[in-house]
């Protein structure tokens, strides 16, 4: 079985479900009541009476049913087809109490119906419909109060509404998972840089904000900021389409680097970041050496190098972690570009030999 929920706005949708469910076991059953009140005559109105207040009054207990969980869980339809079950088979006991297939309860059958097409599965919906056209068919074999091509037209009038409510189940799931389908990519493209694939500045300090947090002495958390060298020059001299695949070779070549849990990113511009958790700062300075090297020679006819500054932090400050890293980037454009410099912490900068541009 699937779980009938595996986001938090189905789980809010089976929430609101669960609530109109309530409410028929309120409404249906007072309604009840409100017949047997203005009519006389009614047959078996001592037992129907006591069945409509024993569903009403306990109803909203229903309410405390932990949705959430019930929802995503694999099982957790169980719990609601047994209700919807329960609901069929209380309609049919009031309808054999008050007349059988005569008894003007047997409209709450459609109501049942309807209420199951707007939120289970096509084959919920064609069981609950196959249940309710066999207990109305019984129904009208065991009172005999139908001539038999009444009792036809009742059963293929309910096997219609059972035909009619799957399929608009089957469109609206369809339809929902088009949606949340197109939901999951907007909200992916919306942290992605449209040019490189990276994240973008938002998502990327999310990132690092999360990671940070959880830095501490065994568990460094290292930062690369890398600027690309002469960035202005290149779009000068070759044009704006040549720039753009600069910034696209760093950012494959960034995301070409990363191991899983890495962070690759583009915080504007010309300058990308990659976060790397758990990583030392001889580790994070030897993929820093690999990122310049590579790009200088993927990219050799336009002569893009790359400025790179790196820091490790072990306390969780994220502020500081990307203050050392931009210094440390900032230093290395100063000291001559296309090369590496690291911080021996997270607010003193020490340059480290590089090997010769």
């Amino acid at each position: 079985m699937r779980p009938l929920a595996e986001d938090e706005e189905r789980v809010t949708f089976w929430r609101r479900h669960t609530i109109g469910g309530v409410v028929l076991c309120v409404v249906l059953p007072a309604i009840v009541l409100l017949r047997t009140w203005i009519t006389t005559g009614v047959p078996n109105a001592a037992v129907i009476v006591p069945i409509a207040l024993a569903v009403a009054v306990p109803a909203p207990l229903l309410l405390l049913v932990p949705v959430q969980r019930l929802v995503r869980h694999p099982r957790g339809r169980l719990f609601y087809d047994t209700w919807e079950a329960a609901g069929i088979a209380l309609v049919i006991v009031l309808c054999l109490l008050d007349g059988g297939t005569t008894s003007p309860y047997v409209l709450f059958l459609f109501v049942l119906l309807a209420h199951a097409a707007l939120a289970y599965p096509p084959i919920g919906v064609a069981l609950a419909g196959t249940t309710i056209v066999a207990g109305y068919l019984t129904m009208g074999l065991v009172d005999g109060s139908l001539r038999p091509s009444d009792l036809l037209v009742g059963v293929l009038a309910l096997a219609v509404a059972t035909g009619t409510c799957a399929f608009a189940s089957a469109n609206h799931v369809r339809a929902y998972e088009r949606t949340a389908a197109y939901a999951r990519e907007i909200a992916a493209l919306a942290r992605r840089d449209g040019l490189t694939g990276t994240l973008n500045h938002r998502a990327f300090h999310e990132q690092l904000e999360a990671h940070v947090r959880r830095a501490a002495a065994d568990h460094p958390v290292s930062l690369l900021i890398v600027d690309v060298d002469s960035f202005k020059t290149v779009n000068d001299t070759f044009g704006h389409p040549a720039g753009d695949g600069v910034l696209q070779l760093v950012g494959t070549t960034l995301t070409g680097l990363t191991r899983p849990g890495d962070v690759a990113g583009r915080l504007g511009g010309d300058e990308f970041a990659l976060l790397l958790p758990a990583t030392s700062m001889p580790e994070a300075a030897a993929i820093a050496e690999r990122l310049r090297t590579r790009v200088r020679s993927d990219d050799a006819a336009l002569g893009a190098t790359l400025s790179v500054g790196v820091a490790t932090a072990t306390a969780p400050d994220a502020t500081a972690l990307h203050a050392a890293a931009d210094a440390a980037a900032y230093r290395a454009k100063r000291g001559g570009r296309d090369r590496v410099v690291t911080t021996a912490g997270s607010t003193e900068e020490v340059t480290l030999p590089v090997p010769a541009s």
